[in-house]
């Protein structure tokens, strides 16, 4: 792993109306709430997954284009789940809207939400030996993630296991993510796809099935999009530079709270990489607790 990656930090969704979407995650998935805006200017709900990950659903204006089948979505959040009961009987009771009737060859059952964006339940392999695999068994049950002031999960549900990504050629883009981004590479199925880590645990997955697209010109013209927390952006963006890696967006975040930078993989996929501001007392708009919560795990696992 890149010595400035620390892992998935963010999902963004973007849709006509976030607030029901943000509310199925929470009903539905079983996210825990951390924050909504509901004003003229913006409207949003973040929804924290477990580790130091958060989902953000947010206003775009546009409706979701209908998908089919996993293979057309853009992104594919896969939550890991450890009581498929529980979670299916949540699912059911809040309108989950389910692509296939049997979980695939990976143990996933794909299911959309209310604006047609698709994500996945996934329960862990057993006996995988996969690190993000392993450090998940290591926090169940016993080392939970947890936030200040912040319920824990539903019950049944971990954290955000997994990150799909269909695509034209999983190999090209495997070398991309390792070399150029700087994701370590966990499994090499060949032309089944690779899975390559995301820190902690979660995983990104380049599964077969997709197709290249045009580079955007903007961010908001993908209605989904993932995006790493890091620690130092600028070696992050000298580095892409460097590969010439397309710059869609320099974004300085509001309220002294950070900066975001989002990218184009070689298909033209977004991706996107953020420092959050270091932790002021005194700075309580910018403060989010799940940024205090990763910082501190960032520099206990960084200590001399």
């Amino acid at each position: 792993m890149d010595a400035h990656i620390q892992g998935l930090g963010w999902i963004v969704r973007r849709t006509a109306d976030p607030l029901p979407q943000g509310q199925f995650y929470l009903d539905g998935i079983g996210l825990r709430e951390l924050r909504r805006r509901d004003t003229d200017r913006a409207r949003n709900i973040m929804a924290w997954m477990g580790m130091y990950s958060v989902l953000e659903t947010i206003w775009q204006g546009q409706p979701h284009p209908a998908v089919e089948q996993p293979a057309d979505a853009e992104v594919i959040p896969i939550f890991r789940i450890r009581d498929w009961d529980t979670v299916m009987a949540r699912l059911r009771a809040n309108g989950a809207g389910f692509l296939n009737e049997n979980p695939d060859p990976e143990g996933t059952l794909y299911f959309t939400d209310p604006d047609g964006f698709v994500c996945g339940i996934r329960a862990p392999a057993a006996g995988s030996d996969l690190a993000s695999d392993l450090e998940a068994d290591r926090r169940w049950p016993d080392d939970l993630v947890s936030l200040p002031d912040t319920p824990p999960l539903a019950d049944g549900l971990q954290d955000i296991g997994w990150l799909r990504l269909h695509v034209a050629d999983p190999q090209a883009l495997s070398q991309f993510y390792c070399r150029t981004v700087g994701l370590d590479v966990l499994e090499n199925n060949g032309d089944r796809g690779a899975t390559l880590h995301l820190g902690g645990t979660c995983a990104l997955e380049l599964a077969p099935g997709g197709k290249s697209r045009p580079t955007p010109g903007d961010r908001k013209e993908v209605p989904d999009v993932w995006i790493l927390r890091g620690y130092d952006l600028a070696a992050f963006a000298e580095k892409m530079a460097a590969a010439n890696v397309p710059l869609i967006n320099e974004l300085t975040l509001g309220s002294g709270s950070g900066a975001l930078n989002y990218y184009a993989d070689p298909e033209g996929h977004v991706f996107g990489y953020q420092q959050r501001a270091e932790y002021d007392p005194g700075q309580t708009v910018a403060y989010r607790i799940e940024d205090r919560a990763a910082s501190d795990a960032w520099q206990r696992e960084n200590a001399d």
